[in-house]
């Protein structure tokens, strides 16, 4: 268990580097499993649930270790196709596990996935998806058991999805690149990390057209072997840092990123006020006076506002000139974190699944340290949004069951650190 001690009231300036994206890489690890060889992966972040993800790869037999910040996996020895334990429950990127090992073997078992709770996430157009490629699914005593079957398949498969769900989109593509058939997947997702996903596989020797957009397209191939790959930034971490400064108020230059990914939010942080320039790979933002409030927001697939950043938004909001509202369209839970936020003298107004926000001058915590105002996070998202609310208050707040923010980040404390925050991380 983990809590964070921060005294807020302090504005943000420096500059820091973004690790690679979280929702990138799980998928990519669990599709090493596809590879018989070993394979790199560049600059991957020890965050709890990379490390949890590898507990699985390691219990299928596969040989995985740190190198100078790198990740070397090597599936030369991979032995078993059923995952077992309860490590699998505990995150939900344990679901690729399950179109990876199908793609390779033709067979696979896996128990119900996991992650924070913020609200349903069924995996029935997974499964629905894998019937479609031919799959037969039995779901007993909460494990999944699939096997590919031996009738005789067209040689092209059409998925039709009617929400482009990412974790779909990228087990369809995990369960579909090795064989003889062409898999077209129809309305799939767009976001970055399932391009990303793609080009790793590609660089596997894989073949797919139409990473990137609405109609992804996968012929097939007899075997993957291993590479060496750089994930691409994470854009959630991104977006956090860049709402941090715009809530604490400074000036920060994020490195390693890629500000095409966070148009949506850069758009958004303009509106409320920050000065913000970008280039390739860097992103600056300035934040000299109380943000304005930036209207109605609604998350939405991408390119739409993503719901990953929809919490942290949330705080932006709570101290803008004026009324702000955010819709949340993906989870229904994704508002625990207001009555925390109350504490710290927010006001809020929920009803369904909008949230209205009166802007407040400043947002205040307990000015006793012998006392301070105490914070529990709930999911990951929710925990960085209220370590971003303390950033910005007067006084002391400690914020309970940090364990969730370390699901995203390596080391955010660090990170804050660096750019003049007074937080500490207190293990107990």
């Amino acid at each position: 268990m983990s809590k964070l001690q921060i005294r807020g009231g302090a504005p943000l300036f420096g500059s820091i580097e973004v690790d690679s994206s979280k929702n990138a890489l799980l998928p990519i690890i669990a599709a090493t499993i596809l590879t018989n060889g070993v394979t790199t992966l560049k600059r991957v972040p020890r965050i709890s649930d990379i490390d949890n993800l590898l507990k699985i790869l390691i219990s299928l037999g596969i040989k995985a270790h740190f190198k100078n910040g790198d990740l070397i996996v090597d599936t030369r020895d991979i032995t078993y196709t059923e995952v077992t334990g309860d490590t699998a429950s505990k995150i939900r990127g344990s679901i690729f596990v399950l179109g990876a090992i199908l793609g390779r073997f033709g067979m696979a078992s896996i128990p119900y996935p996991g992650g924070c709770a913020i609200g349903s996430r069924p995996i029935d157009l997974h499964l629905q998806g894998l019937r479609d490629l031919g799959i037969t699914v039995r779901e007993k005593n909460e494990t999944i058991y699939c096997t590919r079957t031996t009738k005789p398949m067209p040689k092209t498969t059409d998925i039709y999805l009617d929400f482009p769900s990412v974790g779909a989109t990228e087990n369809f593509i995990l369960a579909s690149v090795i064989g003889k058939k062409r898999v077209r997947i129809f309305g799939a997702a767009r976001e970055p990390e399932v391009e990303d996903l793609c080009n790793f596989l590609i660089s596997c020797g894989a073949t797919i057209c139409g990473a990137g957009t609405s109609t992804v397209t996968i012929q097939g191939v007899r075997a993957l072997h291993g590479t060496t790959y750089t994930a691409i930034p994470d854009r959630i971490n991104t977006g956090s840092y860049l709402i941090a400064t715009a809530v604490c108020g400074g000036e920060v230059t994020l490195k390693n990123t890629n500000p095409t990914h966070n148009l949506n939010l850069i758009s958004k942080l303009r509106k409320a006020g920050c000065d913000i320039a970008t280039d390739a790979t860097t992103i600056t933002i300035k934040s000299t006076k109380r943000p304005r409030a930036i209207g109605t927001v609604q998350t939405a697939a991408f390119p739409g506002f993503p719901t990953d950043l929809q919490s942290q938004l949330s705080v932006l909001m709570s101290i803008g000139r004026g009324t702000s509202a955010i819709t949340e369209n993906l989870f229904e839970n994704r508002f625990q974190h207001i009555a925390e936020l109350q504490k710290l003298g927010g006001k809020y107004c929920i009803r369904g699944r909008t949230v209205t926000i009166t802007g407040v001058k400043e947002l205040c915590a307990s000015l006793d340290e012998a006392n301070p105002t105490n914070l529990t996070a709930s999911d990951l998202r929710g925990g960085v949004a209220l370590t971003i609310a303390a950033l910005a208050s007067q006084g002391t707040t400690i914020v309970h069951n940090a364990q969730y923010i370390y699901r995203g980040h390596a080391n955010i404390e660090r990170d804050l650190v660096a750019l003049g925050a007074n937080v500490i991380r207190l293990d107990f």
